[in-house]
């Protein structure tokens, strides 16, 4: 099959990266995948612009300044992932621009939009639904490409059920990201005193930095000297304590090194559709900690695999946290198990189901 992957940008996000692991196995399988992306984000940006317009204008400059340069040095503009498939810029996302072909997948609701307006010399229309958007744009936007006639497949048990229950569609999946265990992996872990708390850093509300840190902090009071760690794209907020060890913009084998020297991941996010870094701290044999939220209860067996506490109650979650600190025995256990059962998921048995669907459309 012809599979063109329709992408907003080529910024590391779990929503691209995602897409981007799946297009290497498929072309590893023996199809002609692509991937296309616009000069300019098809996201809303006019806040952006009118707020913080230059802003704005930076992010574009950084953007072509990192493209010709690529170029010039004829290197993939791609510097976080190796894509095996084609990655082609275009200037927008109109359809003369895009190949034809037989499958063509959106991967959030921007390019949702834009691939239901497409012909159907594009290919089969696909929608592969990473979480509930409402986030980066209006609701009445978002909730309208739930309703296109795209095949829609989803990543989680619970995206199915808003799927379903909210908007009456029938979906392909729950397609449950993989991990890849030849990236993620420990070879002997090591049990830190005091203990170390991992925690990824994300400036979005939904993530629940707020929350991570208040029980961290109330964990703290019962075990003074632990420590947290912590990575993320940007430079950390003043929410963001001191005494955090943290690291910018790690690369892949740096944030398994970071991983693997941390006991305890602490997932706190609000709402999320299926978040990857529990996934790949577990196969680093993390013990998670974390809140119930998108894929969590696809991939975790609450109380078994991981500790799991409801979204937005920080002081559930860190209870839950200073059971795995006062307990190293219960900290083994759960990090062993989680070890176990996030195994079953690689990106290849993925890759094959979303295969499928293919050929069932």
């Amino acid at each position: 099959m012809k599979i063109t992957f329709v992408i907003p940008f080529i910024t590391l996000t779990g929503g691209i990266k995602a897409p981007m692991e799946y297009g290497n196995r498929l072309y590893d399988m023996g199809h002609d995948v692509i991937f296309v992306y616009p000069q300019n984000s098809p996201y809303p940006c006019e806040n952006t612009k009118q707020k913080r317009p230059l802003l704005h204008i930076l992010k574009w400059l950084r953007g072509e300044i990192r493209y010709w340069v690529a170029k010039l040095l004829r290197r993939s503009e791609l510097e976080w992932f190796t894509l095996k498939p084609s990655l082609i810029r275009v200037h927008d996302l109109s359809e003369r621009r895009v190949p034809d072909g037989d499958v063509i997948v959106a991967v959030d609701w921007p390019t949702a939009e834009k691939i239901n307006s497409y012909s159907a010399s594009k290919g089969k229309k696909f929608h592969l639904i990473q979480g509930y958007e409402i986030w980066s744009g209006s609701q009445e936007r978002v909730d309208a490409t739930w309703r296109m006639p795209l095949h829609k497949i989803v990543i989680s048990s619970w995206l199915k059920d808003i799927a379903e229950r909210q908007f009456g569609q029938k979906v392909h999946g729950a397609l449950i990201h993989g991990v890849d265990l030849k990236q993620f992996y420990s070879d002997s872990k090591v049990y830190h005193q005091p203990r170390r708390v991992g925690m990824l850093y994300h400036d979005l509300e939904i993530k629940g930095l707020s929350d991570g840190i208040e029980a961290f902090e109330i964990a703290r009071q019962t075990s003074p000297d632990i420590q947290l760690v912590m990575f993320g794209r940007s430079k950390p907020d003043s929410r963001v304590p001191d005494y955090v060890e943290f690291y910018r913009d790690p690369t892949q084998t740096k944030l398994r090194e970071i991983y693997c020297s941390c006991d305890i991941w602490l997932c706190p996010s609000r709402m999320d559709g299926g978040p990857m870094h529990p996934q790949e701290a577990m196969a680093c044999k993390c013990a998670l900690v974390t809140t119930n939220v998108g894929a969590i209860a696809d991939y975790t067996v609450s109380g078994e695999t991981a500790l799991v506490s409801p979204p937005g109650e920080p002081h559930a979650l860190a209870q839950n946290l200073i059971k795995l600190l006062k307990d190293e025995e219960e900290l083994s256990r759960i990090s062993l198990a989680g070890y176990q059962k996030i195994r079953e998921f690689t990106w290849e048995k993925a890759a094959k189901q979303l295969e499928l669907f293919f050929r069932t459309a």
